[in-house]
């Protein structure tokens, strides 16, 4: 018998499915796996292997209704079968391996590298064919806990509802007060347990941080002078990126221009920092790719992340290195896109998680 750190040890290193039927041995193995602390401490061995995985989510070519789940190390489908939505619904999300999806004005979650999905519970306060309503994902890297922030409310103009679900065990609802002076109007991205996301308040557009530890919201953060009215003007082409461990605003002059403002310190006011990106033809290996927008970086690089098409219109991500002005393709099995560009979401920090929905 070995003993139980050599144990965990072990199923540190096994995949995912793996550890999954690992749950039938005995009541011991099954506490482990399932154990908070575990799952923490496999997704963190997980994001360390290299090469960084990338996953990506793309809507069906015609419909528009079905989701694909990609990833990128190597091109591989991470599911089994074709997550479905109607064509309302928000974005999915996708938060340290685990994705968040609307189906039916209801909220699912899945883990892709498990295959399995679950509906969220309805809450005492949620009314899910209220007509405003928006969400966020996060995770709390500390008490190894997902969380989502869920607004809504019934009128344009009367102040969102706010409350938190807390996946594990039952799971949990509980209404927050202090979130009703914002309307969230962005994606969101969570970086070392804090989510950001735009929203308008009082004193015009800013960034909205959320600790999902505490469930507290911080102050608001204010968006460079120099940027200002590029934010305000294009704020759905602009996107909230992890920039070297940085938040990030990438603003999209055109296809291949933009403008990335670092905010070196994203606790308060701060003016940041600008750095002008130019996608040039020499930068792509393959010259018969035409770009189709940036979507992010690599995690903890500054490795930028394009999509592109081929004259088949069949899609891949170029990985640019911006320092060098080098690249290299990922080709996604033959997925293919219209003639106006996808609307691809790619997760650049994926890693496989172990929690058992």
């Amino acid at each position: 018998m070995f003993s139980e750190d050599l144990l965990i040890e072990i199923l540190l290193r096994l995949p995912t499915k793996s550890l999954a039927i690992f749950l039938c041995v005995s009541k011991l193995w099954a506490s482990i796996i399932r154990s908070r602390h575990f799952i923490g401490a496999y997704q963190s061995r997980s994001s360390t292997r290299q090469p960084p995985r990338v996953m990506v989510a793309l809507p069906h070519l015609f419909t528009f209704s079905h989701w694909h789940f990609l990833s990128s190390s190597p091109p591989s489908l991470v599911t089994n079968a074709i997550c479905c939505i109607d064509n309302t619904s928000y974005s999915p999300s996708c938060v340290n391996g685990l994705i968040c999806i609307e189906y039916m004005d209801q909220l699912w979650i899945c883990n892709p590298a498990l295959g399995k999905g679950e509906l969220f519970p309805q809450g005492p306060q949620s009314a899910p064919d209220k007509p405003f309503k928006t969400w966020y994902m996060g995770y709390d890297p500390i008490n190894y806990q997902y969380k989502v922030l869920f607004f809504s409310k019934e009128y344009l103009l009367c102040p969102y509802k706010v409350e938190v679900f807390t996946l594990g065990g039952q799971g949990s609802w509980k209404m927050i007060e202090d979130g009703n002076s914002h309307s969230p109007i962005t994606s969101g991205i969570c970086m070392n347990g804090v989510v950001y996301y735009g929203a308008h308040t009082a004193h015009g557009p800013r960034l909205v941080r959320f600790n999902v530890a505490t469930e507290k919201f911080g102050n608001f953060i204010e968006i460079p002078t120099d940027a200002s009215n590029i934010y305000v003007t294009f704020f759905g082409i602009s996107t909230l990126v992890n920039y070297q461990g940085k938040l990030a605003l990438l603003a999209k002059k055109n296809i291949s221009m933009y403008d990335l403002w670092i905010l070196e310190d994203a606790s308060g006011k701060q003016e940041g920092s600008k750095v002008s990106i130019n996608i040039s033809r020499e930068m792509c290996s393959h010259d018969q790719l035409v770009p189709l927008g940036a979507v992010g970086f690599v995690a903890g690089s500054g490795e930028l992340i394009v999509t592109a098409r081929d004259r088949f219109f069949q899609l891949y991500l170029v990985y640019v290195d911006l320092e060098r002005k080098l690249s290299r393709e990922v080709w996604l099995g033959g997925i293919k896109c219209a003639t106006y560009g996808p609307s691809l979401i790619a997760f650049t920090d994926y890693v496989e998680s172990i929690m058992i929905l």
